[in-house]
């Protein structure tokens, strides 16, 4: 399925359609009497560069690590708290407006529909015809208005940002500034936004208009008359210049960068729109699913119909493709990466900033992107962890006295590295450049990465030289203290506490990091650093119920149920424990990821597809399908964005669907690939073309009733798990394992 369409206009913004180009987002309502567009430029963020580094950090870190040996951790945390903070992150935002009145339309026989194998919307009555889609190559928003009679409409609009409205020459901008400052959602007492020092970046929103009809202006608004075609040509624009660098805050500045992409487009609208087409189908179509079920039922009743219970492979199929739409476009070449929203937002004073929260979503976004074969979407990912590694190095050095760099969970457009303020559970996680880290590294096995090998290098060896100095010698081990497991706490003396030492997670981003480091690096001297730590660093331990240690020690868990999975990182998206190689460890890991299941009564979409990712890998199918129906019943809205609690967006849970039905039915361990490890049995047929592994190969297969059909593998020859595959199978390039 490649359609979401409906029977009525979008009410809200969750019912509304996103389109984008990576640097352009827009929600498309689609309505009959009045159109709204919202507008996204992934660049427009509050604020500018700071330096939240803080040298307190160090002078207490002796300290703090000698109370959390001794057994002082609620001591320690109330000193992280105080002394190791810095401020919290600017804040990704809304740009600005456009309402379109039309004075001559009908609601016969309407319709909306995004066709997300091409990337156009088509809004449809019984006279009036429209489309939209937003180009990477000529970087416009294009809305095309057809109509058999002629029809008069007019432009007005407005942003929540400071701005005005300037409609020159028959054209239409919004031009304004961001502010310098907007705290994140969550703060009580503090103004959602401040513009006092004058520094927020400029923007600009501006439209040219091509029509058969004719074209007056006021002061505020347009109106185009008498036109049976109408079409109108929209870019963003902004005053970001770079992550290090103070933005240009004259709005002349972005009007200007507008207008140079407006008076660039080259060609009629039929010749943009096959560009368009051409560009996007063309990363869109390298890879494939067909689950064997099609409906042409309306999504908002399909979705309907999944929370009554009522779920097919069709919709789970129409996530897993949207989650392809999503990124495409919302991670393109030159824009910024994929944030919680992706491109999207409509708030001032978005949840937890629409930023890059680097302690499990940002990485999410991308999990599923080289499987797919999407690594056109790569490069603003790299750029960001390239320029967080850059900003860290003064974190590391000036808070920990530590080489490499270091990054917390919160980073902005301005490359934050230095911890927010908050509870130690969040606030506090230095090892996030470390997880950035081995996310890349691992895109590059998939080898479609290799303009990018030598920056993820450097990232990794920045990565080790932090950790080769953070780590500290306690009792012939070499722990990480203080330790924190991302948003989890654990109860000592009857307080909940969230600082210990040599946390699981921790354990498991060190040793895939040093892992990775052996792979390529030619510098003995770091090389013998990395051995003689990795022989000494904290093995992984139990606890009494079997279950693999969150912490130190076997703690009792403030929450069962925790919606973080960051414990077993090790095992995914890691491959530090094999579900083969490493028996006693899988059975730890198994057992603490019941215990959170059995315990959780709350379906977060990002928590619940790392959870199926799991499942997958310990090849447990039935989990996996349970939560993939729990998930579709509670997790998305009826635009099929993904739902966190109480109603708010956060493409993660989009993106790391896409991974998690990768994961069922490809898997790798030690260079041997598993068809099928986790096979739903509502999915027990289907086709997928064209997935890639870790291995470097291409792999289409089909299969029927849980069984492999037939199998193509594009590279060099692999080898295979000897598992659910048809008897009489013919196999080329195929090494069978048992």
């Amino acid at each position: 399925m490649n359609k979401l369409f409906y029977l009525s206009p979008a009410k809200k913004w969750t019912d509304a359609l996103p389109l984008g180009n990576g640097h352009t987002g827009v929600m498309v309502y689609g309505g009959i009497k009045s159109e709204k567009l919202l507008f996204n430029d992934s660049n427009l963020w509050s604020g500018y560069p700071k330096n939240q580094d803080n040298p307190e950090c160090l002078e207490y870190l002796d300290e703090v690590r000698d109370l959390i040996m001794s057994g002082e951790n609620l001591v320690a945390q109330k000193i992280i708290e105080k002394r190791f903070i810095g401020d919290y992150s600017d804040a990704y935002l809304p740009l600005g407006e456009v309402d379109i009145k039309f004075f001559n339309n009908d609601k016969q026989n309407y319709s909306r529909s995004l066709d997300i194998a091409n990337a156009v919307m088509h809004i449809s009555t019984s006279t009036i015809e429209r489309e939209a889609f937003v180009s990477f190559p000529d970087k416009v928003f294009v809305y095309k208005i057809t109509s058999k009679a002629p029809i008069s409409i007019t432009l007005k609009g407005k942003s929540k940002l400071k701005y005005e409205v300037n409609t020159n020459d028959g054209n239409f901008n919004i031009l304004g500034n961001a502010p310098d400052f907007t705290p994140p959602h969550y703060l009580k007492g503090r103004k959602a936004t401040i513009y006092t020092e004058g520094k927020g970046m400029s923007f600009c929103l501006s439209a040219k208009i091509v029509t058969n009809g004719t074209i007056s202006t006021n002061k505020k608004s347009v109106l185009v008359a008498k036109a049976t075609e109408i079409t109108i040509y929209f870019t963003t624009a902004t005053g970001f210049v770079g992550y290090d660098k103070m933005p240009k805050t004259s709005r002349n500045y972005a009007f200007d960068l507008a207008w140079k992409t407006l008076n660039k487009l080259d060609g009629n609208y039929e010749e943009i729109k096959q560009n368009h087409i051409s560009d996007y189908n063309s990363i869109y179509s390298k890879q494939s699913i067909d689950l064997k079920c099609k409906t042409d039922i309306p999504t908002n009743k399909l979705l309907k119909d999944a929370k009554s219970g009522i779920i097919n492979s069709d919709i789970v199929e129409l996530i897993y493709n949207y989650g392809k739409y999503l990124l495409i476009q919302s991670s393109r070449a030159g824009g910024s990466a994929s944030n919680l929203q992706g491109i999207w937002n409509k708030d001032l004073q978005p949840a937890w900033s629409s930023n890059y929260t680097t302690n499990i979503n940002t990485e999410m976004n991308y999990w599923g992107m080289s499987q797919c074969n999407l690594t056109d979407c790569a490069e603003p990912f790299v750029r960001l962890a390239f320029e967080v590694m850059r900003h860290g190095k003064s974190t590391a050095h000036i808070n920990y006295n530590c080489d490499g760099f270091t990054c917390n969970h919160n980073v902005d457009i301005w490359r934050k590295t230095a911890p927010v303020k908050g509870n130690s559970c969040y606030m506090f996680s230095p090892l996030c450049g470390v997880w950035l880290a081995n996310e890349l590294y691992e895109h590059l096995r998939y080898g479609n990465m290799e303009e990018y090998r030598n920056n993820i290098q450097k990232i990794t060896t920045q990565a080790v030289r932090f950790v080769l100095d953070f780590l500290i010698l306690r009792n012939g081990e070499y722990i990480t203290c203080p330790s924190t497991s991302p948003e989890a706490s654990f109860v000592k003396n009857r307080a909940k506490v969230s600082v210990d030492f040599a946390s699981a997670f921790d354990l498991g981003l060190i040793r895939q990091l040093f892992t990775n480091f052996k792979e390529y690096s030619q510098d003995a001297e770091l090389l013998k650093k990395v051995e003689f730590r990795l022989s000494k660093l904290r093995p992984f331990t139990c606890g009494e119920n079997g279950c693999l240690n969150e912490w130190s020690t076997d703690y009792t868990m403030s929450e069962k149920g925790h919606r973080h999975f960051s414990p077993l990182y090790a095992f995914y998206p890691a491959k530090v424990i094999g579900y083969y190689r490493n028996p006693q460890e899988k059975e730890w890991v198994e057992n603490l990821y019941n215990t959170r299941i059995e315990n959780s009564s709350n379906f977060i979409g990002w928590s619940s597809a790392w959870s199926i990712c799991i499942a997958g890998r310990l090849r447990k199918a039935d989990s996996a399908e349970e939560i993939i129906k729990k998930m579709i019943k509670s997790s998305f809205f009826n635009n099929l964005f993904d739902s966190h609690p109480p109603f708010i967006f956060q493409i993660d849970g989009n993106l790391g669907f896409v991974s998690a039905i990768n994961e069922l039915l490809v898997t790798e361990e030690d260079g041997v690939i598993e068809l099928l490890p986790a096979l739903p049995q509502m999915m027990k047929n289907g086709e997928m073309h064209n997935i890639r592994t870790s291995t470097a190969n291409d792999l289409s297969f089909t299969w029927k009733d849980g069984k492999v059909q037939s199998l193509k593998v594009i590279g060099e020859p692999i080898k295979l798990k000897n598992l659910h595959l048809q008897d009489g199978i013919v196999l080329e390039n195929v090494q069978l394992v048992d």
